[in-house]
Parts: structure tokens; C-alpha cells; sequence
């Protein structure tokens, strides 16, 4: 399940490895995280999920060459490469790449579903010129060169300029033969997927703070998760926070 906050998303995988009713490991599922503000989780047959990763691999790689941001090595190795900036693969274009791969193959199909998650800067942050006393007003002037007007908060009327940085979630599901489905809430996949979307529509607020985010979202993934014989045996929650990078969170749940 991902879910959007305010500058920030939060991915949430189980550790349940298995064959239906048969349990074969104790692991979290497959998860790709090409730089710090982006993340690609799949539910679905592990082979094909191997052989899908390993197709973006390959198709990003020579058509872009090693040095761009869009490698799936290690996770220090992915935030280095973040550094590059405008060279990093952006949550839209990882899922345009996701959708074309999975269509090629709707004849003979992938049997999995994954979810891309991520941030994707809307500006560089907002010039900020404050016009004196308390109760006049503030001129804001954002990247797209629109002047907005706001009043100045009592203790505010010394400060010169400020900078602000503003991220987007970007959360978009997809099927086996690649059609998306875009969010600015939430979205789900895997066996328990009709009670993860009970949960969330219940729980999820607009504009949650990076720790509101994990609380409301791992509540919400642990209660579905109850509901659901082939899930569980505890949570992973990677959050995604702009310009912070990624924190993971280890969540306990039912072992049975």
C-alpha cells in the first residue's frame, strides 16, 4: 500500500512469503528504490517479479547509460545517485517505462502488480519579500512567476526572504498488462487489497505530516492485515520525505 502526506509518501509491504495458504518464507516482498524520492513495490509471482525488475534494469541501463540515476543497486548507492538531480528517473517516467514493459508482454503477461510511489518537485522553493509591519501583506513569487498575496503573521515582520521547496506525491497503481491507475490519496495491490482500501479510505487525512503518515498508514495496513489469512508476519513502512530521503520502519504483527 502507498499512501501521500503533505512533501512526503509512505510505501508499506508485508513479510509473508508463500503459496496460498502454504507459507514458504518470512521476508519483505520485493521492493526497487532507483534514488531517495522514489520507490517501486510489486505484489505478485516472485519469478516475474524478478524478471520484471530485471527487465527495467536492462531497458533503463541502455538507453541510459550507468551514470543517470536510474541504477537498482544498493541503497547508499541509490541516494548517491540522487545527487544527480534532473538525471534521476522521475516517479511519472518510471511509471510510463513500468506501463510500456508490462503492455508488451499482455499476450503472455507478468502476474504482477506494482505500485509506484514517489515525489516529484513541483519548484525550487518560493521567494518570499515581507512588506514591513504585522497585518500588511506578504508578495509570494513561486517558479512559475505567479505573485501571490498572504498577511504577516504577528513576529514575522523582521524576516527578509524564505525559501521553500514543495514535493507532489505521485502514487500510481497498475495491472498485469501495465493500465494505470494515478492517486493523490492512496492505492493497494495484493491478496488483501479490497480490506487495505476499507482501511485507508477510513483512516487517511489530506495533508498528514511525515509522523501522522506512518501512524495512520500502519494502522491501517495492520488492520487489513488482520482480516486476511495470506498476509501478515509483520510490516515494513518506507517513508519518502523531500529532501530528507528514506526512513524505514520495522512493524510487528500477528505470526500465524
Amino acid at each position: 500500500m502507498a499512501m501521500a502526506g503533505k512533501n512526503c509518501v509512505a510505501v508499506a509491504v508485508d513479510k509473508r512469503f508463500g503459496s496460498g495458504a502454504q507459507m514458504v518464507n518470512v521476508s519483505p516482498r520485493t521492493v526497487l528504490i532507483p534514488h531517495s524520492s522514489l520507490v517501486v513495490a510489486f505484489a505478485g509471482l516472485e519469478g516475474d517479479v524478478q524478471s520484471l525488475a530485471q527487465d527495467i534494469s536492462t531497458h533503463v541501463s541502455t538507453k541510459m547509460g550507468r551514470y543517470t540515476g536510474f541504477g537498482f543497486g544498493s541503497s547508499s548507492e541509490s541516494s548517491s545517485s540522487a545527487v544527480s538531480g534532473s538525471r534521476a528517473i522521475s516517479p511519472e517516467s518510471m511509471s510510463t517505462l513500468l506501463s510500456h514493459l508490462l503492455y508488451q508482454r499482455r499476450s503472455s503477461p507478468f502476474y504482477v502488480e506494482p505500485i509506484i510511489a514517489g515525489l516529484e518537485k513541483v519548484s525550487d522553493g518560493q521567494r518570499m519579500s515581507y512588506a514591513g509591519e504585522n497585518g500588511e501583506d506578504i508578495i509570494t513569487t513561486d517558479s512559475s512567476g505567479y505573485r501571490h498575496r498572504h498577511v504577516v503573521d504577528e513576529g514575522k515582520h523582521n524576516q527578509q526572504d524564505k525559501s521553500i521547496t514543495q514535493y507532489r506525491p505521485f502514487i500510481c497503481a497498475q495491472d498485469l498488462i501495465g493500465a494505470q491507475s494515478n492517486s493523490p490519496s492512496f492505492a493497494c495491490a495484493g491478496a488483501a487489497s479490497q480490506s487495505l482500501y476499507g482501511t485507508a479510505e477510513a483512516m487517511w487525512r489530506p495533508n498528514l505530516e511525515p509522523e501522522e503518515l506512518v501512524q495512520v498508514c500502519g494502522r491501517a495496513f495492520l488492520s487489513a492485515l488482520e482480516r486476511d489469512c495470506l498476509s501478515g508476519y509483520g510490516a515494513i513502512i518506507y517513508l519518502l520525505v523531500g529532501g530528507q530521503g528514506i526512513v524505514e520502519y520495522d512493524l510487528a504483527c500477528r505470526n500465524d
